[in-house]
């Protein structure tokens, strides 16, 4: 085989620890785990972590195929034995594809795709959003944790051992080249499925309360459907209770933004309050308490000789704890690493980023909030250039992490009609010389159970109006 790919321990989360690194940080790793596996299994979830071999290539949208293929019982004699050396134990029941092939040759398409195989190799594809499977990070690296659910293995036809109830696995992972032939491979790995869980695990978490000497930040991509249904997307807003709201997709300008709020945000019975908003183009702040613009806005760049609008807005908040400078955005869309796009987002945010340094000269802001939807499904770069410099002590800016409520994972977009994983598009990057985050997380009302919902007054199919998630941070000044 040409190249090979590596692995290492599953059980491990790939959350970046900062602007300038992809160092891993890892979560929850089992005291059984051993540099040997290459994947574990609870009683929800299989876990696993792999390196392709190239950290140049995004990973579902490159011109291979990265794929697992899973012997979902350890049987042998129940799935699609291939007829190479290295997979001769194996008997592949079911294959999930990171830019899966294309039958007909050619390019291979993006996103990503699951399989039932029959003995003979013939693929069934499985519908994505029963496989609540996850993988990070969204941009070009050089491992990738991967997380996919046991509950499906039931009713996609598998076999009724170890992936669907208890038992051991096999798997291994393999690249195929645009004719479908395999050109590399990983060691096959095993794996002890412990006894399935009778449900899945939905949390009773509440909203964690306010820290009362921070400040609550608030990033969310609406969509451009705010105007549409504002009342679903208040019910969230008063729920989650920000400070501050950082918006991408608001369609319209600062005055229709503050209607909209002061019309379904009423305060507590007795208690007028007035929202302040400021906007850009397809962006917005808001808050509760006194906001202004903090120049430069309206930033434009030269793109293909033609100027081109950035899609950001400063703005400079007066709270209780302080004054707060928020920097909202929303970033080009799609393309993989070295795409025209992914090219178009560096640009972007490196506008944003010199804009907010001669802010930051001028600002006396201690909490200093830079984020927003920022498409990170290229290269890491535009996150790195984001951070560069923008700290109240010149030095780079440290991008928060928070998971998501009720869960051990950080994404904050699913659209499973897309082909796409779910993943972390949406950012948060803060002054860690001068602000610390207190409590953060991201909240998917499909990870909480009905009594929690009820409990806060949400409905589940209100509580999710957008493609993106809330991500939301309390800061609070650091004692000087």
């Amino acid at each position: 085989m040409r190249r090979s790919l590596q692995y290492c321990i599953g059980f491990v989360f790939l959350f970046a620890a900062g602007c300038a690194t992809e160092s891993p940080r890892a979560h929850h790793v089992p005291d059984a785990a051993s540099s040997s596996a290459v994947a574990r299994a609870d009683d929800q979830y299989l876990y696993l972590r792999f390196n392709p071999g190239d950290a140049k290539k995004t990973i579902q949208d490159s011109d291979e195929t990265v794929a697992l293929l899973l012997d979902t019982d350890g049987d042998a004699a129940t799935g699609f034995r291939r007829r190479e050396k290295p997979f001769a134990a194996m008997g592949a029941d079911m294959e999930i594809q990171f830019s899966p092939v294309n039958p007909r040759g050619g390019a291979p398409g993006k996103g990503v795709a699951f399989y039932r195989l029959d003995q003979a190799g013939g693929r069934s594809q499985l519908r994505a959003e029963d496989f609540d499977f996850l993988f990070a990070p969204t941009y070009a690296s050089r491992w990738y944790d991967a997380r996919v659910s046991r509950f499906f293995a039931a009713s996609s036809g598998l076999p009724t051992a170890g992936l669907a109830s208890n038992g051991k696995g096999r798997g291994a992972f393999v690249i195929y080249d645009q004719r479908g032939r395999i050109v590399g491979y990983s060691d096959p790995f095993e794996v002890e499925f412990p006894p399935i869980a009778s449900a899945p695990k939905r949390s009773n978490d509440g909203i964690p309360p306010k820290s009362p000497d921070a400040v609550r930040i608030m990033a969310w991509n609406v969509w451009g459907k705010m105007q549409e249904s504002p009342e679903k997307f208040c019910a969230v807003i008063r729920t989650i209770n920000p400070d501050i709201i950082m918006l991408s997709e608001w369609k319209s300008d600062a005055p229709t933004l503050e209607q909209l709020l002061n019309r379904n945000m009423r305060g507590e019975i007795g208690i007028a309050v007035a929202w302040n908003a400021a906007a850009g183009p397809g962006v917005a702040v808001a808050s509760v308490f006194p906001t202004r613009l903090a120049g430069p806005n309206n930033l434009e760049l030269g793109w293909n000789g033609e100027k081109r609008k950035v899609r950001f807005v400063s703005a400079a908040v007066q709270t209780p704890v302080g004054p707060v400078l928020v920097g909202a955005m929303h970033l080009k869309c799609c393309g993989g690493s070295g795409s025209n796009e992914d090219a178009l987002r560096i640009a972007e945010v490196d506008t944003i980023n010199q804009a907010m340094q001669q802010i930051s000269r001028a600002d006396a802001a201690d909490i200093r909030v830079l984020g927003g939807d920022l498409n990170l499904v290229g290269s890491r770069v535009p996150l790195d250039i984001l951070c560069l410099n923008a700290d109240a002590d010149g030095s780079d800016l440290t991008p928060a992490d928070p998971v998501v409520l009720g869960d051990d994972w950080l994404y904050t977009w699913r659209d499973w009609g897309s082909g796409f994983s779910p993943g972390r598009l949406d950012w948060l990057a803060y002054s860690d010389a001068t602000a610390q985050p207190v409590r953060q997380f991201v909240f998917d009302p499909a990870r909480l159970s009905d009594s929690a919902l009820a409990k806060i007054g949400l409905s589940r199919a209100d509580a999710q109006p957008s493609d993106h998630l809330p991500v939301v941070v309390d800061f609070k000044p650091i004692a000087r």
